[in-house]
């Protein structure tokens, strides 16, 4: 129960983003004063600086990070201050000072694993996709077509999800909801996770596996769900793609970075094998780009995460989390210093930054 008048800032960097915060908003002016900055107006720092004395709660829409560094000397022009919440991709670290954010015992709130519920959902979307090639029986249909032949994809694993054999690469937060998801389909499924030994994989129904290349060979369909660290860009190569069996499936919904991209077009190219693919290593993906017409390949334009109701969720508990914080109630996506070593050197593309 909060007994006090909260005040709280929100930081916008877009007026289309102003439907995102919406929710959020009224929840955290149902506790006090709320009042929203937009950073498109120039005197933003300003507004900024003299709202920080009363604030109690720092909000940053989502994906947005402002052009400043929230250092000791600018913290403590905020004495009341509780936390700050935001979606920031696990990247934070390059507009807040970590130690002096645990100097004060401010909370630091980071809602990205709001995303993994919608981005497993679409990789399984993606999954089902591939299995019964359904975008080209649509495509077919709005052409005025209509199959001669049973519907099928010769050469390629297909047909039913039921009983495949599933391949998880890492098994952070999303391709543990994939997991979840198709839990009912009686799929055997193996992983291959460094923070992950064999018990805890059996422990988790789980098969072990001692790297990618022993995980693509005990799978049909090779789901990647690897973040983009220093240590794990370009890990899924050639190797890799070779060790799946001839019409295999990919499913990235992760990042590219994590990818040897030529290594992922000459076996789709040559055959071997077909993808889903979300995200890329040039966005927007150039119009000429050869892999948005190839038939064995559905590329989408990086939106397995990218949807209205996804990012109005994530700003919106981030607000919940950062009321959490007054009332001394747990915590669901609270930020920590581990997150921001793992994160540091590489940015959201997986690009590799300055350290």
């Amino acid at each position: 129960m909060i007994a006090q008048e909260l005040n709280c800032i929100i930081l916008s960097d877009h007026p289309h983003k102003l439907g995102l915060i919406e929710r959020g908003a009224a929840l955290l002016q149902s506790k006090g004063v709320t009042k929203t900055i937009s950073l498109d107006n120039p005197t933003w720092r300003d507004e900024l600086y003299s709202a920080l004395p009363g604030a109690d709660l720092l909000l940053i829409a989502p994906w947005c990070v402002p052009d400043i560094f929230l250092d000791r000397e600018l913290l403590d022009r905020a004495p009341h201050l509780k936390a700050i919440g935001g979606t920031f991709d696990n990247r934070f670290t390059n507009f807040v000072s970590i130690d002096a954010l645990a100097e004060r015992g401010i909370a630091l709130i980071d809602t990205s694993r709001s995303m993994t519920p919608t981005v497993a959902e679409f990789a399984l979307a993606q999954t089902l996709n591939l299995l019964r090639d359904i975008p080209a029986a649509i495509t077919l249909m709005r052409a005025g077509g209509w199959p001669q032949t049973s519907w099928d994809a010769f050469g390629y694993v297909y047909g039913d999800l039921t009983g495949k054999k599933i391949g998880l690469a890492g098994y952070g937060s999303i391709n543990r909801r994939y997991h979840q998801l198709i839990s009912g389909f009686g799929c055997p499924t193996a992983v291959y996770d460094p923070m992950l030994d064999k018990s805890g994989a059996e422990r988790l129904g789980l098969t072990y596996t001692g790297s990618l290349e022993e995980l693509a060979a005990a799978s049909e369909i090779f789901v990647v769900g690897i973040p983009p660290l220093i240590s794990t860009l370009h890990s899924i190569g050639k190797e890799v793609f070779n060790a799946l069996p001839i019409g295999g499936l990919f499913i990235l919904v992760s990042r590219m970075a994590v990818v040897d991209e030529p290594a992922l077009w000459e076996a789709v190219n040559s055959r071997r094998l077909r993808a889903a693919v979300d995200v890329f290593s040039t966005e927007p993906v150039p119009h000429d780009a050869p892999f948005r017409f190839h038939p064995n390949v559905l590329t989408t334009p990086h939106i397995a995460g990218g949807a209205f109701y996804c990012d109005e969720r994530c700003f919106y508990d981030a607000c919940v989390d950062c009321l959490a914080t007054i009332e001394g109630q747990p915590l669901r996506f609270a930020a920590t210093q581990t997150d921001a070593t793992m994160y540091m050197g590489v940015d959201a593309s997986g690009r590799m930054r300055p350290q």
